[in-house]
């Protein structure tokens, strides 16, 4: 009997610190006007200390959601957390999340695939029941972003971009077979990409092991410690993988963009999004943006869409969900999920 990998909840938790784009307009040479009609961000959240990390973000989310599906801890038999700022340089965040959270002594993995992080982690996930590894998982996607973006002129192009927050996901194995004859719930398929010949076109190189000397003062006062990106190249690579996700999955599985409830893309740049809906010929409420409240969340962009479309009655259980995205690598990929 095979097995279906069933989202049984999701839920999100975001820092109460708004940062609009007129707060950083007292930090560098922008506007409200010129990052909104450049990317569609408004304001974006910020860590409210310097005690919160990525997993405290992630533990927040992780119990929202688990109490949504009824489920102890205690019950769970992996986690796997997409994330690409880290606690610490190493362990990962999994195995952080394990200890907060109290569980069993179960496998924790971390995926770094940045801004693919939730789609790469639903297909790692599936892959898990498929092989009946687990059969009750917690996939969380949190980011704390704000303390490494060079909040002044130089920096702005990157700044007013990014946010923190977290989504999380619970997800358990059920048996294929509804006997009612009903669309089966589940990861229905995944599809996934990387060319790492983009790597340094969007990407942070220190702390790392390339540069000699680990960080030095020259390359905090260069601005390396510090995320870069050509955002021209970044902007064409994303719309051209995103589309090239979406019509691979809707192919080979039978499914025309009409048969899709909600599209669920990455939240990096609203006029992203906006060709994509325009090429698959959606209205603008079958695709779910929040850019304009929580800007670039990274890994944990998604999951905050998810989160945020069930609450506000836009996902139910039952529908036909297409995740999309791209992020530093490259990567990209995308999810077809009936919820």
């Amino acid at each position: 009997m095979s097995l279906q990998a069933v989202i049984r909840s999701v839920s999100h938790y975001v820092p109460t610190r708004r940062v609009t784009n007129d707060d950083l307009s007292k930090l560098m040479e922008t506007s409200d006007e010129w990052i909104t009609e450049r990317t569609g961000i408004k304001e974006r959240r910020f860590i409210e200390s310097d005690a919160v990390t990525t997993s405290t973000l992630g533990e927040a989310a992780a119990r929202k959601a688990l109490e949504k599906a009824g489920w102890a801890p205690e019950e769970l038999d992996l986690i796997v957390v997409a994330t690409l700022s880290p606690d610490l340089y190493f362990p990962g965040v999994g195995v952080l999340l394990q200890q907060r959270l109290g569980c069993r002594t179960i496998p924790a993995l971390d995926i770094r695939a940045q801004c693919s992080g939730l789609v790469y982690g639903l297909s790692c996930v599936d892959g898990f029941v498929k092989s009946r590894q687990a059969k009750k998982i917690l996939l969380v996607c949190a980011e704390v972003q704000s303390p490494v973006l060079d909040l002044t002129t130089r920096g702005r192009d990157m700044a007013v971009l990014f946010g923190d927050g977290a989504g999380a996901l619970t997800i358990e194995a059920v048996d294929e077979v509804d006997g009612a004859g009903a669309a089966k719930r589940g990861i229905i398929d995944s599809f996934l990409g990387s060319d790492g010949s983009g790597a340094e076109v969007l990407c942070m190189k220190l702390p790392g092991t390339a540069r000699p000397g680990f960080i030095k003062a020259s390359d905090i006062e260069a601005g390396l410690v510090h995320p870069k990106m050509d955002g021209k190249v970044v902007f064409k690579n994303a719309v051209t993988r995103l589309l090239e996700t979406a019509h691979t999955l809707l192919k080979r599985n039978g499914v025309s963009p009409g048969d899709v409830s909600l599209v669920v893309p990455h939240q990096a740049n609203l006029r992203i999004n906006e060709m994509v809906r325009q090429e698959l010929k959606l209205p603008p409420e079958r695709v779910f943006n929040n850019i304009q409240r929580y800007g670039n969340t990274t890994a944990a962009t998604i999951p905050i869409c998810l989160s945020e479309a069930v609450e506000e009655g836009r996902l139910k259980q039952g529908d036909l969900v297409l995740t999309l995205a791209f992020g530093a690598g490259f990567t990209w990929g995308g999810n077809l999920v009936r919820w």
